[in-house]
């Protein structure tokens, strides 16, 4: 009865209740929560507060679980076989036995009901948990299962061996169902594992093929039977909760999922081709993401720049730039940095990117006719200080959005141009006057990301004389740039991660005036440069300078400039 009586309380009350934190503890943590959105307990451990050990204890009481130590267990290699190493990895808990129908697990996420729900469906069986910690369990998936033994070629035959398989189509109730299961989940956690941002599924008249994006680049991972392709198709839009029957429009999706303990969002698109559904999975790990201005890669210089400007009362942000460069990163780290408990934010957007503390947030939904101009008719109504309307697609939003800065609101919003200065003559395209241009717009921040150097296997070299030219460089000047050999780590790529490349334009008097005379995109952008603006061709070659990347992403860069 006392879990039953607990399983309700918050952990502060239990932490408080049980002496584990003082009143005035619990409250410097919740205040932290309210303006960071970190759990309450992590705060507590980080501060000297409490202990991992006291908080297991307190979340095994909130929901009902007995704490176990993993390193004093011996799991039987029967009860391994229940849970395959590619579900243990996806959901991060370990199988401690199975008694009676009932399979019992270590987790490190009590509260996280859908785990449960998940194994239930999968694994045909009762399942309840028990609580540990992550490193305990990340140590026993390596101790028991070590590498997955699973490969997806392994499970690609499986599937094609299933009962009941019929071009390419499984009966939802087929048990055959649950290798497409397990193929999903295991394309999932290596797109994770390799930090792709997204993921495609693409049929074509003789062949079947999934690639990762990793870093800006597609690479093939596998290349499934083509009769696959429908089960495949049909088992993603269950995830997304879409209609399977329907393959002859588009269709947009999201779903959440708890992969080795972090939330990953996943956006999810089908598109009817002529030989199948073509499906793209965006992934976004929530966890990886730094929604901070000093994580963009802005030079120390731009960055003061920017601070000062996103602290005026009103006015147009803008930042630009293609699909995929980081754009609402960058408008969600600047929100992130004026985000105060005397400001009231309101975002707007298709869909809400991330979920930030502090800010009322409204995704639109064409279907019903919530748009983003009626949204913002009626967020002004709202009576915010700071807005972020998503992306500007059209001349009414981008007409409300100027009307609210005029108004005293600070306006953050997205624009598709190739550098800084082109957002003028694309709001002037879209029906924009130039007066009011001249007197919303206080700057734009366009930018790009390039890959980075791998840090594991990344080799030093002297620069010969086009690199020299290339870069700038003094007659006298010794300059040492780097390369990536390639390794595992990187996929033999030479390259991880990724870097951000800007060039804010700051609207002063004289830009101002070019506005209000229609110049040209090379007279405003000679003006910027007057005024101090490094281009994005600038701040990517200071990014080869420092070691960060390479002469040719540079070259790569160069290619897509104006």
């Amino acid at each position: 009865m006392e879990n039953l009586n607990f399983r309700f309380r918050t952990i502060g009350e239990i932490l408080r209740e049980r002496g584990l934190v003082s009143e005035e503890q619990l409250e410097r943590g919740l205040e932290e929560q309210r303006l960071s959105g970190k759990l309450l307990g992590e705060i507590l451990i980080e501060h000297g507060y409490l202990k991992e050990a006291d908080l297991l204890r307190a979340l095994g009481i909130q929901a009902g679980m007995e704490p176990i130590a993993l390193g004093k267990v011996d799991i039987s290699q029967a009860v391994l076989e229940k849970v395959p190493g590619s579900l243990a990895r996806l959901y991060n808990i370990i199988p401690l036995s199975f008694e009676r129908g009932i399979l019992t697990v270590a987790t490190s996420e009590p509260l996280n009901l859908s785990i449960f729900d998940d194994l239930r469906f999968m694994l045909n069986c009762e399942v309840k948990g028990k609580i540990t910690t992550i490193e305990e369990i990340n140590q026993a998936i390596q101790k028991y299962y070590g590498r997955d033994s699973a490969s997806v070629d392994e499970i690609f035959a499986e599937i094609s061996g299933a009962a009941g398989m019929e071009k390419g189509v499984l009966a939802a109730d087929d048990e055959g169902q649950l290798p497409i299961v397990k193929l999903i989940n295991m394309i999932l956690l290596k797109a994770i594992s390799k930090q792709a941002s997204d993921i495609h599924f693409e049929p074509f008249q003789k062949k079947f093929k999934i690639r990762y994006r990793v870093d800006g680049v597609l690479y093939d991972i596998a290349n499934p039977p083509l009769e696959l392709h429908q089960a495949i198709a049909s088992r993603i839009k269950i995830m997304a909760n879409l209609n399977i029957a329907e393959t002859r429009l588009p269709q947009d999706g999201r779903t959440f999922v708890k992969i080795q303990g972090g939330l990953v969002d996943l956006r999810i698109s089908c598109l009817p081709t002529i030989f199948g559904e073509s499906i793209v999975i965006r992934v976004l790990d929530r966890e990886a993401v730094r929604l901070s201005l000093d994580e963009l890669g802005l030079e120390e210089a731009t960055r003061k720049k920017l601070r000062g400007i996103i602290r005026k009362p009103f006015g147009i942000v803008l930042s630009t730039g293609p699909t995929g460069c980081g754009k609402t990163t960058s408008q969600y780290s600047c929100l992130n940095e004026i985000n105060r408990e005397e400001v009231k934010i309101i975002t707007v957007e298709d869909p809400v990117e991330f979920d930030l503390a502090g800010l009322i947030q409204v995704s639109v939904r064409p279907k019903i006719n919530l748009t983003f101009p009626l949204v913002l008719r009626h967020i002004l109504r709202q009576d915010p200080d700071i807005v972020m309307v998503g992306e500007i697609r059209d001349t009414e939003t981008v007409h409300m959005a100027i009307h609210a800065s005029l108004t005293g609101h600070l306006v953050f919003s997205t624009l598709h141009t190739n550098d800084a200065p082109s957002a003028v003559t694309r709001l002037m395209d879209m029906g924009v006057e130039a007066f009011l241009i001249a007197s919303s717009l206080e700057a734009v921040l366009a930018q790009r990301l390039l890959r980075k150097v791998c840090d594991r296997c990344r080799q030093e070299y002297p620069a010969d004389e086009k690199e020299r030219e290339l870069l700038g460089a003094d007659p006298q000047e010794e300059i040492m740039l780097v390369r990536g050999k390639g390794c595992e780590a990187c996929g033999y790529t030479g390259y991880r991660n990724r870097v951000g490349i800007f060039e804010l334009l700051i609207f002063d008097e004289d830009l101002r005036s070019l506005v209000l005379d229609r110049a040209s995109v090379e007279k405003i952008r000679e003006q910027a440069i007057l005024n101090g603006m490094k281009t994005l061709r600038e701040d990517a070659i200071c990014k080869v300078r420092q070691g960060l990347t390479t002469v040719e992403e540079l070259l790569h860069l160069t290619t897509l400039e104006v």
